[in-house]
Order: structure tokens, then C-alpha cells, then sequence
């Protein structure tokens, strides 16, 4: 296991610096929406560039089934090295975005998002009419038979 460091600074230039601190040690940097919105597919490079980091591009992906596959597709081609989209989206979403990757010569691993962590019981249960526990199980079992190569979940519903 490996460790994967977010890099959620408040700039790109901050972002880097602790990149600069890391080089030679071997982890996952994970990019989330903000820092991949401001700094663009260009950060990717930038990081790939300063050392042997394997890249987690967290933009926990959630749309059509097709538009999915056509993001997924695309930060694919960027070099990163793994995604996560939501498992919310459902099986048929899932199913499409591997067919897609699975055409790729190299394609990243891909997540699946079982619930936010900032939901608590009660938030989760008005959105999804389940409890949290119960719906990750459906979402672990959903993505499983859809292909992705593993699940992100908080350490209560890991066992």
C-alpha cells in the first residue's frame, strides 16, 4: 500500500513547493476539482514531470453514461493514473466508462465513490431513501459487475 498525499493547497505554486518536499519518495499525488479547475490538464504534466509519482485525478465523475465515458476518456489521455467517478451514477454508467477505457492501449484505475464523507446518516438517507451502509454494499456489489478496480469508501463501511 502506498501513501496518496491531496494536493488541496491554495495555489498551484503551493501545490508544487510540496511536491518539491516529496520528490524521491514513492506515493500517489491526488488532484481534486479546485486544484484541476484552476491550475487545468497542465498541472498533470508539471507533476509527472517532477519525480516518479503515480497521479489520482479525484474528480469523483457523475453525468449520463456517456458524457461520463467521454470525461473519463479524456483525463485518460492526459496520463493519469487513476480516476473515480460515482457510483451513484449506476451500473450502466460504470459499464460504459470501462467499455470505453477498456479500449485505450493504457488506461488508469478507476474508483468508484460510494458516499460522500460529509454526509451524515440522516442527509444520506433524504437523497438516497437508504441508509449509508446499505447503499455501499449495493454500490461495492454495482461496481464490481461493472469492472472498476476498486471502491472508495470512509473505514465504517470498509468491513
Amino acid at each position: 500500500m502506498r501513501l496518496c498525499v491531496a494536493l488541496d493547497m491554495a495555489s498551484k505554486d503551493e501545490n508544487l513547493a510540496l511536491v518539491r518536499e516529496l520528490k524521491g519518495l514513492d506515493l500517489w499525488l491526488k488532484v481534486g476539482l479546485r486544484s484541476y479547475l484552476r491550475d487545468g490538464a497542465k498541472i498533470i504534466e508539471e507533476l509527472k514531470g517532477a519525480g516518479e509519482f503515480k497521479i489520482f485525478l479525484d474528480l469523483k465523475l457523475y453525468d449520463i453514461p456517456n458524457t461520463m465515458a467521454d470525461a473519463a476518456e479524456v483525463v485518460s489521455k492526459i496520463g493519469v493514473d487513476m480516476i473515480n467517478l460515482h457510483a451513484s451514477a449506476g451500473e450502466r454508467a460504470m459499464k460504459t466508462v470501462m467499455e470505453r477505457l477498456n479500449a485505450l492501449q493504457n488506461r488508469p484505475l478507476v474508483l468508484a465513490v460510494s458516499a460522500l464523507t460529509s454526509f451524515n446518516e440522516s442527509e444520506f438517507e433524504a437523497v438516497y431513501n437508504d441508509t449509508i451502509s446499505r447503499s455501499v454494499r449495493k454500490f461495492s456489489q454495482m461496481s464490481f459487475e461493472a469492472g472498476l478496480d476498486g471502491m472508495v469508501c470512509s473505514v465504517f463501511e470498509s468491513k
